[in-house]
């Protein structure tokens, strides 16, 4: 029988792509490498970690399966919902990130978007 949690649970894509995070209000950029993606968040693993209840902002690459430089930017903003400082398979810790907001963005190659994707939006004139 399968626990009331476990089906609430959304489906998680095996999905390894470099990612960048900031605790909100650092302005430094931190990296690491996705383990697994689902519509509620993200796990991955990172040389500094968080904790359990700290807000922090994301930007990673959900790649095209129909064209190699193709796919979605994601701009999120989420809360570490679980941390596993036990070394994973690379030696990292582990952080869990449930999603409290999201922007989706057309993949362009060599750019990360750098601004506040969630600030005002600016009109053009």
């Amino acid at each position: 029988m399968t626990r009331a949690s476990d089906s609430r649970r959304s489906q998680r894509f095996p999905i390894r792509m470099p990612l960048r995070f900031r605790l909100s209000g650092d302005g430094e950029w931190r990296q690491g490498k996705t383990v697994n993606v689902s519509s509620a968040g993200v796990f991955f693993r990172s040389l500094l970690s968080a904790d359990c209840g700290t807000r922090v902002e994301m930007n990673f690459i959900l790649p095209s399966s129909l064209a190699k430089d193709s796919g979605l930017e994601v701009a999120c903003k989420g809360e570490v919902v679980r941390l596993e400082l036990a070394p994973g398979a690379e030696g990292q810790p582990s952080i869990a990130v449930k999603f409290s907001d999201y922007r989706l963005f057309p993949f362009v190659p060599g750019r990360a978007n750098r601004q506040d994707p969630f600030g005002p939006a600016k009109v053009e004139e």
